[in-house]
C-alpha cells in the first residue's frame, strides 16, 4: 500500500493556515476570519485520514492551490462601512461557507488541496454542483469585498486561481477514467 505522506503536510499547512485565520480574526472581529478558522482545522482533520490519490498533479498546480488556499488570509479589514454592509459580509460569509462545509463533509476522505484523483464524488451537493467548495467561497470572499473594496483585487486572482484549479482537478479525473 502506497503511504500519503502528503497528508501529513496538507493537515499541518491547513492547522496553520487556523491559527493565521484566528490571528486574523482576533485583529478584525469579522466573521469570515472565524468560519475561516473552522474550515482551516477541519481540513486539517481531514486530510488526516483522505484517500492516497491515484493521481497527482504537477508541482506548479499544486503551488498554486496551497496559494490558492491561503488567498482569504490576505484580505483586508473594513473601511468605515455601515451596519447593512456588514451584515451583508456576515450572510455572504455564512452562505458561502455553509456551502464549504457540505462540499468538505461530503468529500470527507477524498479531500485535498492538490488537484489529485483521490477518487470521483457525485453525490450530496457535488451532484447539483461541480465545484461547489470553490463556489463557496467565492459567495463568502465577496462579503469582504462589501467591506473593503480594495479587497475586489484579491478577490479576482482567487476566483482565477479557483478556476486554475478546477480545470486541473477536471483534467486529472477525466485522465483517469
Amino acid at each position: 500500500m502506497q503511504k500519503d505522506f502528503g497528508k501529513y503536510f496538507g493537515s499541518t499547512m491547513m492547522f496553520g493556515f487556523g491559527v493565521l485565520a484566528l490571528y486574523r480574526w482576533h485583529q478584525t472581529q469579522l466573521l469570515f476570519f472565524l468560519l475561516l478558522v473552522i474550515r482551516d482545522f477541519a481540513a486539517g482533520y481531514f486530510f488526516l485520514k483522505r484517500n492516497v490519490a491515484k493521481e497527482k498533479a504537477a508541482l506548479v498546480p499544486s503551488v498554486l492551490a496551497y496559494i490558492s488556499s491561503s488567498m482569504p488570509l490576505l484580505y483586508f479589514g473594513p473601511v468605515a462601512a455601515s451596519k447593512a454592509l456588514f451584515l451583508g459580509a456576515d450572510l455572504l460569509s455564512i452562505a458561502g461557507f455553509l456551502m464549504v462545509a457540505f462540499a468538505t463533509l461530503e468529500l470527507g476522505t477524498s479531500i485535498g488541496v492538490t488537484p489529485a484523483n483521490r477518487g470521483l464524488v457525485n453525490s450530496g451537493i457535488y451532484r447539483r454542483i461541480k465545484h461547489p467548495m470553490y463556489l463557496g467561497y467565492v459567495i463568502s470572499e465577496v462579503g469582504m469585498v462589501l467591506l473593503n473594496p480594495v479587497n475586489a483585487a484579491l478577490l479576482a486572482i482567487s476566483a482565477s486561481l479557483y478556476i486554475f484549479r478546477a480545470t486541473s482537478e477536471n483534467r486529472i479525473l477525466k485522465g483517469s477514467n
